[in-house]
C-alpha cells in the first residue's frame, strides 16, 4: 500500500493511541506512537515524522503545548496538530499561542482528525 506520510501520535491514553493509530494506518499513513514527550523525542529522531498529533495534557517533563515549541525549534517544517479533550476555546488559544497547524477536539468525530491530517499533508479528497 502506498504510504501518505509518517505520523507520530503522542497521547498518554493507550485507547486513544491505538484507535488513532488504527484509523491513520487504514488511511495509508505510517504511524508511530509515544505516551509522553520523552518518547516523542526519541521517535522524532528515529521515525522522522511529517506530522505530530499531540495531546496537550501529558505526564512528564513537558506538556504537549510546551513540547510543540521544542518540536518547532528542532524541525520547523513539522506539521503539528493539537488533539485534546481540553475545552475547545482553551484548545484554540493554546494552538494559536504555540503555533500549532491545527487543533482538533477529542469530542469531535475521529474522522475530523483524519481530514485535518490529510489537508495538512496535501491529501485532500477521495
Amino acid at each position: 500500500m502506498h504510504r501518505k506520510g509518517n505520523v507520530l501520535v503522542v497521547d498518554d491514553e493507550r485507547f486513544i493511541l491505538q484507535m488513532t493509530k488504527d484509523l491513520l494506518e487504514k488511511a495509508g499513513y505510517r504511524v508511530a506512537t509515544a505516551t509522553n514527550t520523552i518518547g516523542a523525542g526519541y521517535q522524532l529522531k528515529d521515525f522522522d515524522p511529517d506530522l505530530v498529533v499531540l495531546d496537550i495534557m501529558l505526564p512528564g517533563s513537558l506538556s504537549g503545548d510546551q513540547a510543540c515549541d521544542t518540536l518547532r525549534a528542532f524541525k520547523p517544517e513539522l506539521k503539528i496538530v493539537f488533539y485534546s479533550g481540553v475545552d475547545e476555546i482553551q484548545l484554540k488559544e493554546l494552538g494559536e499561542k504555540h503555533r500549532a497547524d491545527a487543533c482538533v477536539s477529542k469530542a469531535w468525530r475521529p474522522t475530523v482528525l483524519l481530514e485535518t491530517i490529510d489537508r495538512l499533508l496535501g491529501h485532500e479528497g477521495p
